[in-house]
């Protein structure tokens, strides 16, 4: 906390003449530790043996923990060791001398090997001390071991070696084995691999790249501070880089990618890292290599956009708006160690980001003049950010302390958004104009690049924001159909939902995820898997226990295909042999995640199991036999994409004649005819093509081929449309009122008339598609389907794809138009309202289909519905493959309506229709009692007040006509015309009254 106190106040207070008055780093005695090591690899053995000398007037605090049988010698007096096994050591005016002894037994978990297949020491191993001292190392060797260490080696010979460090080190690290040895000279440069007898053939390839990135680096930042570098095999799994050389596991070394990524990133930590070391109270070398090597090596590939997308995205996945730790407080720690992902997105790949903004800031020039000033300035000593904050503002000429202040100091990142963008012509220029948004409550100073998409290409600008909230304008000559905010990734920000592709790690680093059981007779092979998620935090639960309203809260993995995965995302097609991680978006949540996992058997699983955590940016994996098949990366936005004036679609004016339309779509199994449901031009647009199919059909001698699937009808309405096809119902009144049109639709009946009169004429099957309106509506209303009933559950589609391409999005549309939405409704139970209402339909055509396998089918739904990306057809296609046709009338185009015929529809509306101009109350049926219907307001343009009718009036007749219901009065006024008189016969107050009302137009 005292150095962010420190830094704090260096970096937002002082200005840049003090950085510059700042004493340079004075030259300081140090303690110096001899040691000296033999081997007994029989019985897994270090004898170890050390003399360290302690300048005048000076502390030690030193630690011998990890070592066993330990005896220590101060100025020639035997000492006992605490319990703990740290020795504090006090000053005295002549110095101290200590003589230490000790033994450490093989412990490859601990980072000690000592074995015949080899040595390695890269944990407590020697005496550590709390300052930084001068190393010295003479070791005897086994026969045929070649060793190496930190520092000059002095002496080696056959079983002996000895080396002397000439910077100081916290501690040293050594390796030895029966190497093949391999080494060349670049430049000044001894260079040197040395690999295992059974990986030699791979030194060359190593060797040679090593070369390139030496020749790399010491154009970019002066002479390389060794006088060697050794690229060393180990036989535990290690990735690290030491002064001189990189000490690489052998499982690692034999991977074909290493020594284009990891090598390059260890040999270049001999620059930071080593030779310019961290001060041990902020470490800033990871992200500083990370920048140089991993982003850099990208960036010569074309990706360096990607892979910085990529870092935004693990810092996103780890690092959640609690977080706390600020790049200033990152430590290098171990990958093992808790929250280790967490604090490596922050330390490297934040830090990088950080690093990429600061070249972006200062210029290249700049920017590699301090870097190189770094490196022969400060080599072997202790740098912290404060230096850094100096050097780079004496490079670039003027103050930083406000730039790395913002990004070292605070623990978010910003998120950036436009709004209110619009575009405007002035004197022959195209003017964009928007707000940039940073969400926080503090700004940070920001330099954002933006592209700005024309017809004959891209305009490149750069923003300079400082504010919460400021409004920008750009002029370019082109005509401008999108804005793009830092499309490269140039900005440590933090990325909006549509740059977000679904990952692994995402999952990993939700703060809620769940883990869905599948059925026991499933579970063993998952098994393994499950044991990692419960080490991961978590929770499990069987899918028979899983509410449908948990789904939207914290993101999940399904083992196996279970009624939930149904319900989100239909039907998943995995490969059936092997094992597979399908990450996708949760269709509930998008800022969560949902991963589909297969797999064939135990032993599958297990295989694959060991290789995920190195896949944790990919959102579909495919294992098989233990080998990657297959990997993806689901598509997603590169940039905050605005659109402004999207370029008209070009349509070829070549009108085809009606019969050639007919031509094409007989010979589809589906033909849908899609409506706007108060256009009565598209309703008789639909009658047309009804009859000219049937017409065509019956001169083919192709007879009961059609038949008319409904969207205005529930499926409980299907025992009425049979009915009146096959004349057991006689009137139109009584086929209203029993197939319940107005409760579940609506819409004025006659739109739909002449069709439904037609099928009836021609025997034509009518088929009710939709479900009933209270299910859909009780969804929408409680946001989920655990509101419904058992029996309801039954009456949906099991198999609902809530996440078809573009259908959020148009769905997020219409429901934003819902401002008189039910209170308690939320757009996740209008999307799986929606989804039910689609899949619903497809599910019954598809199951009238099978059961009339020779008819055709024409649907007449709404345009949305219809629509051959993300309606009906994908979905019945999903489940019936058949040719699809796809009508819409000219009038209903939008862009989010796909179809395969635009059909100029006549422009055609319905004669007004007699309404009463009261609004009617229905009681239900009783034992006592039938159903009844009265008034409960009568609208004061209406003239039925004038004839006598009251409130709370009960109508028993119209024209003779029972009244019962609410649909038997509708239906008794379907033909009647404004100014017409019709004849009410009323109970009021027990008694029984008639009157002549003249009806209103509507």
């Amino acid at each position: 906390m005292l150095l962010r106190f420190f830094f704090a106040l260096l970096c937002l207070l002082v200005p840049i003449s003090v950085f510059a008055a700042l004493p340079a780093q004075v030259p300081r005695q140090l303690v110096r530790q001899e040691i000296s090591i033999r081997f007994y690899l029989a019985q897994g053995l270090l004898h170890g043996q050390a003399v360290i000398t302690m300048p005048p007037d000076t502390t030690l605090r030193l630690s011998c923990a990890g070592l066993e049988q330990v005896s220590a010698v101060i100025d020639g007096r035997r000492t006992a060791l605490p319990a703990d096994k740290t020795l504090s050591l006090s000053p005295v005016h002549q110095g101290r001398k200590i003589t230490l002894s000790w033994q450490v037994a093989s412990n490859p978990a601990a980072g000690i090997l000592i074995s015949k297949e080899g040595i390695s020491l890269t944990g407590a191993w020697h005496p550590i001390a709390d300052k930084d001292m001068f190393f010295s190392l003479s070791a005897t060797l086994p026969d045929e071991f070649t060793a190496i260490s930190e520092g000059r080696e002095i002496e080696s010979g056959l079983g002996e070696y000895a080396a002397r460090c000439e910077q100081p080190l916290p501690g040293l690290n050594f390796a030895a084995g029966p190497y093949s040895v391999i080494t060349q000279q670049v430049g000044k440069i001894a260079l040197s691999a040395l690999f295992f007898p059974e990986d030699a053939e791979l030194a060359a390839d190593y060797l040679a790249k090593a070369a390139q990135y030496l020749r790399r680096y010491e154009k970019l930042l002066g002479p390389f501070p060794y006088p060697h570098y050794a690229i060393v095999e180990n036989r535990l799994p290690t990735g690290y880089g030491m002064p001189g050389f990189t000490l690489l596991g052998q499982t690692v070394v034999r991977l074909p990618f290493i020594k284009d990524t990891s090598l390059g990133h260890e040999l270049l930590h001999s620059w930071f890292g080593n030779a310019v070391r961290d001060d041990g109270q902020g470490t800033w070398s990871e992200g500083l290599t990370t920048y140089l090597a991993d982003q850099s090596f990208a960036a010569d590939k074309g990706q360096g956009p990607q892979h910085r997308k990529q870092q935004l995205l693990r810092h996103q996945a780890w690092v959640d708006a609690k977080n706390i730790t600020a790049v200033i407080d990152f430590r290098h720690g171990d990958k093992d160690q808790p929250n280790s992902e967490k604090m490596r997105a922050i330390g490297y790949d934040k830090t990088s980001m950080i690093f990429h903004a600061l070249r972006g800031e200062i210029g290249d020039q700049a920017f590699f003049a301090g870097l190189r000033r770094l490196c022969a300035e400060k080599k072997f000593q202790q740098v912290g950010w404060p230096d850094l904050v100096t050097l780079f503002s004496e490079s670039a000429g003027r103050d930083l302390s406000q730039f790395f202040g913002q990004w070292l100091l605070r623990n978010d990142l910003p998120l950036l958004k436009v709004e209110e963008a619009q575009v405007s012509q002035k004197d022959g220029q195209s003017l964009i104009s928007f707000r940039l948004l940073q969400d926080g409550k503090d700004p940070y100073q920001l330099r954002v690049p933006v592209s700005i998409t024309t017809l004959y290409g891209e305009v490149r600008k750069i923003l300079r924001t400082e504010s919460l909230d400021q409004r920008f304008t750009l002029s370019v000559d082109g005509l401008p159909s999108e804005l793009a905010l830092d499309p490269e990734y140039d900005v440590p920000r933090r990325l909006s939902e549509a740059e977000r592709p679904p990952l692994w790690m995402q999952l990993l680093g939700a703060e809620k995820k769940t883990v869905v059981l599948p059925d026991g007779k499933d579970l063993e092979k998952y098994l393994p898997l499950l044991a990692v998620l419960e080490r991961r935090g978590c929770r499990v639960v069987k899918a028979d226990a899983l509410q449908n309203s948990e789904l939207a809260k914290g993101s999940f993995v399904f083992f196996g295909s279970s009624a939930q995965t149904r319900s989100l995302f239909g039907a998943v097609e995995h490969p059936a042999a092997g094992f597979t991680l399908d990450v996708r978006p949760s269709p509930l949540n998008l800022a969560q995640v949902m991963a589909l996992v297969s797999s064939s058997s135990t032993e599958e699983t297990a295989q694959a199991v060991c290789k995920l955590e190195h896949y944790g940016g990919v959102s579909y994996l495919h294992f098989l036999g233990g080998k990657l098949e297959e990997k993806r990366l689901a598509e997603a936005e590169n940039g905050i994409r605005i659109p402004l004036r999207p370029l008209p679609v070009g349509i070829p004016a070549q009108p085809r004649h009606f019969a050639a339309v007919i031509e094409d779509i007989s010979q589809s199994r589906v033909v849908y005819a899609g409506e706007i449901h108060t256009d009565y031009g598209a309703h008789l647009l639909q009658l047309q093509l009804i009859q000219a199919l049937y017409e065509r059909q019956v001169q083919a001698g192709w007879k009961n081929g059609l038949a008319i699937g409904l969207e205005m009808f529930p499926h409980s309405s299907q025992a009425a449309l049979d009915d009146w096809i096959s004349g057991k119902i006689a009137s139109e009144r009584e086929f209203i009122q029993r197939s319940g049109y107005f409760e579940s639709w609506g819409f004025d009946y006659r739109f739909y008339r002449d069709i439904i009169n037609y099928a009836k004429a021609k025997g034509i099957p009518l088929i009710a598609l939709n479900l009933d309106k209270n299910i859909v509506s009780s969804v929408f209303r409680s946001g989920s389907t655990d509101s419904l009933s058992p029996a309801q559950q039954m009456e949906l589609a099991k198999e609902r794809d809530l996440t078809l391409p573009g259908y959020r999005q148009r769905l997020e549309e219409i429901h934003a138009l819902h401002k008189d939405a039910p209170q308690g409704s939320n757009f996740s139970g209008f999307l799986q309202a929606q989804a039910i209402w689609d899949e619903t339909m497809a599910e019954n055509a598809v199951a009238y289909l099978r059961k009339e396998p020779h008819r055709q089918l024409v649907v007449l739904a709404g345009v949305g519905h219809v629509s051959k990306e993300n309606g009906i057809p994908p979905r019945l296609k999903r489940r019936l493959a058949c040719r699809q046709s796809v009508v819409v009338p000219i009038s209903a185009v939008s862009e989010d309506v796909q179809a395969d015929w635009l059909l100029l529809a006549e422009d055609a509306e319905l004669p007004p229709a007699g309404k009463l101009g009261v609004l009617l109350e229905e009681s239900a049926k009783t034992e006592e009692r039938p159903a009844q219907v009265s008034v409960s307001k009568i609208s004061p343009e209406s003239k039925a007040d004038e004839a006598g009718l009251q409130e709370k009036d009960l109508i028993l007749a119209m024209d003779g006509q029972p009244v019962a219901s609410i649909a038997a009065l509708k239906a008794g006024l379907l033909d009647k015309k404004p100014d017409e008189t019709v004849l009410l016969k009323i109970s009021r107050n027990g008694k029984e009254l008639e009157m002549k009302v003249e009806l209103m137009n509507e």
